[in-house]
């Protein structure tokens, strides 16, 4: 028998704020290509890499858009959307993201500005200006502003080695009644080319606030239009899967989440390169 929808959106009000407020997580939620593999962001290229390792993006060959929508657990209601644009000039990468994460009386937005450049073949810097807003229904709400900061530099063919840091200034939400950062995390990971058909990847994550994490993911493609996606990271245990669809200038990525104490997560995202 179902909980009332009164009681079951209280439940959810008091879980999101236990995990993103005492833990001191606004959500960073990654594509679903990244998320397939166990949220790997520190050296993958996708255009979902402006909400990661913005240094990523400069593996984008055209101007790219892309739409995100992520259903989180055990009510429709508590959702992420987001937009993602990546322009390239020439050596210099322009992009624009926006997601919200939330439902009616908690939400997040996050939005930034992104611009990545390469130097040669090997290294890519990336920089991101992040504008935060946060509203608490009883609480109202607070802005504040970040930046990311990351790198990726191709060893050779087959490694790429990358690290990032999220808002290594440690800027904090203004004016709130109760304290609320803005997650400081690094990141540093590898990308492994196995073949050309296999890729293996992982990020080690440290927060300020939480214990060391440690994700593993790999990419098998089974055909030139579809790629099978697994992945798992340690603190917490989850695991993910997904599968990846390109089509001419048309992707499709899908991923699910599995979280031993909320359950399932899934998310897709519809990528056209112009």
């Amino acid at each position: 028998m179902g909980l009332p929808k009164p009681m079951n959106k209280i439940i959810i009000f008091q879980l999101i704020l236990f995990y993103s407020v005492s833990l001191v997580s606004a959500q960073n939620i990654l594509g679903p290509k990244m998320a397939a593999m166990g949220n790997n962001g520190a050296a993958i290229t996708d255009v979902w890499s402006i909400m990661a390792n913005t240094a990523g993006i400069t593996a984008i060959q055209s101007p790219t858009l892309a739409l995100n929508y992520a259903n989180y657990f055990f009510d429709k209601q508590l959702s992420k959307q987001a937009v993602a644009l990546i322009v390239p000039i020439q050596n210099n990468y322009l992009g624009l993201g926006f997601q919200r994460y939330g439902i009616t009386e908690y939400h997040e937005i996050k939005a930034g500005f992104a611009y990545a450049k390469k130097f040669g073949n090997s290294l890519s810097i990336g920089i991101k200006a992040n504008y935060h807003q946060l509203k608490i229904s009883n609480y109202g709400q607070t802005a504040s502003f970040s930046v990311d900061v990351g790198a990726m530099y191709h060893l050779n063919q087959q490694l790429i080695l990358g690290l990032y840091f999220n808002n290594p200034a440690l800027q904090k939400y203004n004016n709130t009644t109760i304290e609320i950062d803005i997650p400081t995390t690094f990141h540093i990971g590898a990308t492994y080319l196995a073949t050309n058909k296999v890729v293996l990847a992982s990020t080690i994550s440290k927060s300020i606030h939480t214990a060391i994490d440690v994700a593993l993911g790999i990419d098998y493609q089974i055909m030139p239009l579809i790629s099978l996606r697994g992945g798992l990271s340690l603190k917490p245990f989850k695991h993910y899967a997904g599968i990846g669809f390109v089509f001419k200038k048309l992707t499709v990525d899908t991923a699910i989440e599995s979280d031993p104490y909320l359950g399932y997560s899934p998310q897709i995202s519809l990528a056209y390169a112009f």
